[in-house]
């Protein structure tokens, strides 16, 4: 039997197979089966969105039991809000810099190991200091479990990484995407109440995506197509075509 490439087979796949698989990745963290879930794929996706539904519905509250961080992480940074919130499960959204910086990937490294008790380490010449300006210690032992939500794709993570947490690409392609928009349309914008109305919207994008290269495929192009349309404006095709096609 002749092989094929894997992502081939992703491609071929209906969207709601692959964040079902998504979310029985997500059910595995929160239950504490598996400590640690990287998520990669490109911006838009509703992968956070998708996340924190998911904890939500397995009863567990944002600030309680979960804490949502989001945008730039130095290593500095990861290390305290790993050391403050070591019990918790930790959602680290769009802190793609960690990549950049070796301190912090070793950081994560630590933190997203299968073990269930995970020691990491600040091993710097001065000691990190908390809110209160006292040193934090140089070491401590990590009982949490992270999600990290990144829009780097898979094939461009440190493999040390992925070999230590369960990873899932969400990588749509156009008409996967459009699948998935249609799938979700009535959870969209749930202030319009006009279903009719987003098809509309829906259909506009499909059309573009036909008509031009470099059009914006994903859930906030869909957004600002529903929020045009909803006004009314005579031309509002052209106007949603402004506000993504690049």
């Amino acid at each position: 039997m002749k092989k094929i490439n894997f992502k081939t087979f992703q491609e071929t796949r209906k969207p709601k197979v692959l964040f079902n698989d998504m979310t029985n990745l997500v059910d595995m963290v929160a239950s504490g089966v598996n400590p640690s879930l990287v998520i990669s794929g490109a911006p838009g996706l509703g992968k956070t969105f998708l996340t924190i539904k998911q904890l939500r519905e397995q009863g567990l509250k944002e600030g309680v039991d979960f804490i949502h961080v989001k945008g730039r992480a130095t290593a500095a940074g990861m290390f305290i809000t790993l050391y403050e919130n070591s019990d918790k499960l930790i959602i680290f959204d769009d802190c793609d810099s960690v990549f950049k910086d070796k301190d912090a990937v070793n950081l994560l490294k630590g933190a997203l190991d299968s073990y269930d008790k995970r020691t990491i380490s600040w091993l710097a010449a001065k000691p990190l200091k908390d809110a209160d300006g006292e040193n934090l210690p140089r070491f401590f032992d990590f009982k949490g479990k992270i999600i990290f939500i990144t829009n780097v794709s898979a094939s461009n993570i440190d493999s040390a990484i992925k070999s230590r947490s369960f990873i899932i690409d969400i990588d749509l392609n156009s008409d996967q995407m459009l699948t998935r928009m249609k799938d979700l349309l009535p959870e969209i914008e749930p202030g319009v109440d006009s279903l009719k109305l987003k098809r509309e919207a829906l259909n506009a994008l499909r059309s573009l995506n036909k008509k031009y290269d470099n059009v914006q495929l994903n859930f906030r192009s869909l957004i600002k197509a529903i929020r045009i349309r909803q006004m009314g404006f005579k031309n509002w095709k052209n106007m949603v075509a402004e506000q993504i096609v690049n």
